[in-house]
């Protein structure tokens, strides 16, 4: 085991895992920590950072890139996110947002929110955990290198990882980092009963996607549900002027993909029933909102509800996902 202490990162390697210790006293726009290290989200490489915001009342922040998304919670305080395609939302502490690429958010209110920015292919989530007591769970990723981020959102916790223990104040984060099919185990212990630790998960996946090359894009997202929209053009077309059912079925499995990883674990469709309920005839767009129907560790089940710009249903979906997380 190697260990080193910066000026604001602890850094701490066992076999397996890379551990860093992130001292957030610093606020602004700079990264914290960045995966490759030392890039941004403007650079061609860079697939995933993390960084801290203080919000001070009269001001404004704005988050949103073309080729960036990016994923909020907030530490302290209240908020209103104003986004460019779900009108204003507010949100209080330990709550989360997302700013999907192409769009812009603009954030005001009075408290201090924890941001991950990500890029190329990244699956990024932030869950909301309360501790009672310790809490033990296996981490790691079958289909990529993984990313992991923990702070309390109301104390400190400890973190042990194979038989070693790092202690987290309020206002530090633990980061995470390991390679593709590794895992290992951990255990968190709360400072105190009945506080809540963020968890931020994000693993590197291909950069190529169909649904993106159709024209899907996100919405909004949380913990076992998603909303994505398809901008209608015509090659989404059949030959009799209606939205192909293909299109209809990459756009509800690339909703539900995302609310089934949402709970850690990359997970993969293994089965599906489509039932086609109206026919869409050239609509502006096709909304899909997936919803959980049951949630077990392995085997996920949800419902898709599709409809077009005038709020006709066009079909559901049911569908069962996988979880490739060992």
């Amino acid at each position: 085991m190697f260990f080193r202490e910066l000026t604001d990162i602890i850094v701490w390697d066992v076999i397996k895992v890379k551990i860093t210790k992130i001292l957030l006293n610093g606020v602004g726009e700079a990264l914290a920590f960045s995966y490759p290290e030392n890039t941004v989200p403007g650079d061609e490489d860079f697939r995933i950072g993390f960084s801290l915001n203080q919000l001070a009342k009269n001001e404004k922040i704005y988050f949103g890139s073309d080729h960036v998304s990016s994923y909020h919670v907030l530490v302290e305080g209240r908020a209103e996110a104003l986004n460019s395609e779900l009108g204003r939302r507010a949100f209080e502490a330990g709550q989360t947002f997302s700013c999907e690429e192409e769009e812009r958010v603009e954030l005001t209110g009075e408290g201090r929110v924890f941001n991950m920015f990500m890029s190329g292919g990244v699956r990024g989530f932030i869950r909301k955990m309360s501790l009672e007591t310790e809490k033990k769970m296996r981490a790691g990723e079958a289909m990529g290198a993984c990313v992991l981020a923990f702070l309390g959102l109301d104390s400190g916790f400890s973190l042990a990882c194979d038989g070693e223990k790092m202690e987290c104040e309020v206002g530090s984060a633990i980061v995470i980092q390991a390679d593709k099919q590794e895992f290992f185990n951990l255990t968190i212990t709360p400072e105190k009963a009945e506080m809540s630790v963020a968890c931020v998960t994000g693993v590197m996946l291909n950069r190529y996607d169909f649904g993106k090359y159709i024209g899907v894009h996100l919405l909004e997202r949380s913990e076992g549900t998603c909303r994505a929209r398809l901008d209608i053009c015509p090659d989404h077309m059949n030959p009799i002027g209606t939205v192909h059912g293909g299109c209809l079925f990459t756009l509800a499995d690339a909703a539900c993909g995302i609310a089934a990883s949402s709970l850690g674990g990359i997970c993969t469709t293994v089965n599906s029933n489509i039932q086609f309920l109206n026919a869409a005839f050239w609509p502006k767009y096709l909304i899909a909102e997936a919803k959980p129907k049951k949630f077990g560790r392995k085997i996920r089940t949800f419902l898709v509800e599709i409809r077009d710009d005038r709020d006709t249903l066009i079909c559901t979906v049911d569908m069962v996902f996988y979880s490739l997380q060992q």
